[in-house]
């Protein structure tokens, strides 16, 4: 079994001590492991497991929240509607249960996903190995194995796209750029989460650019963050991979069994 660092184990035995909790992560590079096509990507062993293991022990909440859309997340991560863990899309514009977040796309955000859908097809079609990628609520321009000065030249003209329209809202991921057009975060749906359950603490792994907007929001010390990877955080903690970050899920079901 993959070790978890000394100092993350002392914090788990305070977080899980707690009496309701909400254990959450992203799916991609953290349940799994990081592929060239987001259709191949699959949950590594018993990581799905672990978590509706936890998701039935008393006082326990546990979601997967992920930049893809709803219906990806269901395919990819095997967890149907019936499932006890609660999913979460989209970064926080689509869920499986209501956050309260006023997500609706109306007639005025609709047309702000026609703007962005049309800006970044003209991208792609300037920049023919990207490609474009249509969710719900926004749009994606993805440069995974992309010449670098191809991947940069898309970049950098998805990133001025809110210039043109400030409804377009951009994120900036690991070789993706995103356009949303609703005012959600990872970090807003994990609050509204957590409130919804009455959380006292929250545990969250993520691995990428767009997950540091859930760990900004959850400083509190009472509160577990673990960045899955390389590259700079906000998080409080870090492991290597994914194979650590599920042996962090076990060490937490373990704990909370116990």
């Amino acid at each position: 079994m993959t070790d978890v660092p000394a100092p993350l184990l002392s914090a788990l035995d305070t977080y899980a001590a707690r009496a309701r909790v909400l254990t959450a992560t992203d799916f991609d590079g953290v349940l799994a492991p990081l592929v060239d096509r987001p259709t191949d990507s699959r949950p590594l062993p018993g990581s799905i497991d672990v978590l509706t293991a936890l998701s039935g022990l008393p006082g326990t909440t546990t979601a997967v929240v992920s930049g893809r859309d709803l219906q990806s997340l269901r395919l990819v991560s095997g967890l149907g509607t019936d499932s006890s863990v609660v999913l979460i899309g989209s970064h926080g514009a689509e869920a499986s249960q209501d956050l309260g977040l006023g997500t609706t796309m109306d007639a005025a955000a609709r047309a702000r996903l026609g703007a962005a859908t049309t800006y970044v097809e003209d991208i792609v079609a300037g920049h023919p190995d990207t490609r474009i990628e249509r969710k719900p609520a926004g749009v994606v321009l993805h440069t995974r194995r992309v010449d670098e000065a191809q991947a940069a030249s898309a970049t950098a003209a998805a990133l001025r796209i809110p210039d043109a329209d400030p409804g377009i809202h951009a994120m900036r991921g690991k070789d993706v750029v995103e356009l949303s057009v609703l005012t959600v975060t990872k970090g807003l749906a994990l609050q509204a989460l957590a409130e919804s359950s009455a959380s006292e603490s929250v545990l969250y792994l993520g691995d990428d650019v767009t997950d540091e907007k859930a760990f900004a929001v959850l400083q509190q010390d009472h509160h577990v963050t673990v960045k899955v990877g390389d590259g700079p955080t906000c998080a409080r903690y870090r492991v290597p991979a994914p194979d650590a970050a599920v042996a962090v899920l076990r060490a937490v079901l373990d704990r909370r069994r116990g």
